[in-house]
């Protein structure tokens, strides 16, 4: 068994085309207080909107830290279900699932919470 690390340069950022993404580990979307505005939204269609808009500012983030200005709107829409995972001795909710984006996103980058303890990383869907 071998491990390596390799530099290549790929293709970040906003698209003229919509990508599919999965997500190859749970997606840590919410914090504390949004966990709660998200357990008080009523209707499936709230909750969709609100992790959509989740989405769209973790792309945001992630652009900023890679020093990226997205030039335009980000349009999404998520596909996901929830699960439980455990976060330093406490339990966290998590989305598994995947989304479509007009975003370009490297294979196996986290998004989200806790992506340094290996949360939401992403890997494209072809073909679909």
């Amino acid at each position: 068994m071998e491990k390596g690390i390799s530099v290549r340069n790929q293709e970040f950022g906003i698209s003229d085309k919509i990508h599919s993404y999965e997500f190859a580990t749970p997606w840590l979307a919410l914090n504390q207080d949004n966990y709660l505005k998200y357990y008080g939204l009523c209707s499936r269609e709230e909750r969709q909107e609100f992790l959509r808009k989740t989405l769209i500012g973790n792309l945001l983030s992630m652009s900023k830290s890679l020093d990226y200005q997205v030039p335009d709107k980000i349009k999404c829409d998520v596909l996901v279900k929830t699960r439980k995972s455990r976060l330093k001795d406490v339990n966290v909710m998590t989305f598994i699932g995947g989304f479509c984006a007009n975003f370009l996103i490297p294979d196996y980058l986290g998004i989200g919470k806790s992506v340094s303890r290996g949360f939401g990383a992403v890997r494209r869907r072809y073909g679909a």
